[in-house]
């Protein structure tokens, strides 16, 4: 019969040998990158990193400007019709009560429209 202490040895083991084998895995992987970009330190190549990221956000944010079909100010009142197109449609004519008599006119009100 194998003991729990046997087991946990033999899983200790394991995993220390995968631990070991990441560990150069990544080593390696690091040492093959800085052979791409140059040779460059950790620091260069996150600095790349962050630079192509600011290049990218602000690239999106061009594209998305150019091919907008509407300005801010047509998106927000299309988009303030349909709030308030979807809060009336949920809100029944009538709402139920416990008996007391409570005025049932409610209107929903959106800052998105103008009056």
């Amino acid at each position: 019969m194998v003991s729990v202490k046997d087991l946990q040895d033999v899983v200790d083991d394991l995993k220390g040998q995968a631990q070991k084998k990441a560990a150069d895995w990544l080593g390696e992987g690091r040492g093959q990158m800085r052979d791409v970009v140059g040779g460059h330190s950790d620091g260069a190549m996150f600095g790349v990193l962050a630079l192509g990221l600011i290049v990218g956000c602000l690239a999106g944010a061009a594209i998305a400007l150019l091919v907008t079909p509407v300005s801010g100010v047509e998106a927000r009142k299309r988009i303030g019709e349909q709030v308030v197109k979807a809060q009336q449609s949920r809100v029944p004519e009538e709402l139920p009560t416990n008996g007391s008599t409570r005025s049932s006119s409610y209107t929903p009100a959106s800052p998105y429209v103008a009056s």
